[in-house]
């Protein structure tokens, strides 16, 4: 069995002998580890009336009344015209005033749609940008800073251990470790429970790759899972007693997390995973060099 005190001790021990290499190494770690507008167009069209006007001569009495008559009956149809040219106008100025709202309306959904596409488009392409970089870059190097870790309990690591992932089975690292992250994420997506739940089974994935870069990745997470059974809790109230550094990292705008706290965390885990292998194994003490090729 394991106690807080006891793995922290070593973890201070190991800071105090490689303390500037160690804080390098965390810092490495954190720093790599994150108007179109639719055109309105317009028209106005207007219908105007013609007035008729019969001037006629007086040659007898019985012409007058015809001329007068026909006179009448002309600004009758004159009337008539232009009130219908006037209903004619008013529609077609309605039938305007309609056609302009729906080429606005159309306008504004092409210009939305459009929009939307290219914001698609360019999140896509961040999501992938940004999900290689953590692949490819910042996965090798989580494995790499655990390496780095479990070398400075025994006092015989190099910055260049950081570096170790990429000429030591790149291809099945990455692969491993997207894998892990892939089945946190999913199993996250359930609920936040299972998903933290996840994340502490698999806590010990980036160092076993550190002893053994080769091993099959379901191998690796199933190792992790068995040294984590019965240890989740434990491992997360080990998480909890940092809670106080924390605050003073936040208090100091991140230069005790910087400069003490995060190297002793890492620290405190690869710690962590020297004796679950000690346990696991029953022949590993905790004193027993972890990593033999140096």
């Amino acid at each position: 069995m394991w106690t807080r005190r006891e793995l922290k001790q070593q973890a201070k021990d190991a800071l105090q002998r490689n303390y500037w290499k160690s804080v390098l190494v965390a810092l490495i770690i954190m720093v790599l580890g994150g108007n179109w507008i639719g055109s309105v167009f317009s028209s106005a069209s207007d219908v105007p009336g013609d007035v008729v006007e019969a001037v006629i001569e007086e040659t007898s009495e019985t012409e007058e009344d015809i001329w007068v008559d026909i006179g009448d009956d002309t600004s009758s149809l004159s009337v008539i015209l232009n009130d219908e040219d006037d209903s004619l106008g008013t529609i077609a100025d309605e039938i305007t005033d309609d056609t302009e709202s729906v080429e606005t309306i159309i306008g504004f959904m092409a210009g939305f749609i459009m929009m939307l596409v290219i914001f698609l488009v360019v999140f896509l392409i961040m999501t992938a940008i940004i999900l290689l970089y953590e692949v490819l870059l910042v996965f090798p190097l989580t494995v790499g800073a655990g390496r780095f870790m479990l070398k400075n309990l025994d006092g015989r690591a190099e910055v260049k251990d950081v570096a170790y992932a990429f000429d030591h089975s790149y291809k099945n690292i990455v692969k491993t470790m997207f894998h892990t992250e892939l089945s946190v994420f999913l199993w996250a997506l359930l609920f936040l429970i299972p998903g933290i739940y996840k994340q502490y089974q698999y806590r010990m994935v980036e160092y076993i790759l550190a002893e053994h870069p080769d091993m099959p990745y379901k191998d690796v997470m199933q190792m992790s899972r068995d040294m984590m059974e019965g240890q989740k809790w434990n491992a997360f109230v080990l998480d909890l007693s940092f809670i106080l550094w924390e605050i003073a990292g936040v208090l100091t705008c991140g230069l005790v997390h910087v400069f003490y706290v995060a190297p002793y965390q890492y620290l405190t885990n690869a710690a962590l995973y020297r004796r679950l292998c000690a346990m696991r194994d029953g022949k590993r003490t905790a004193d027993t060099p972890w990593i033999q090729n140096a």
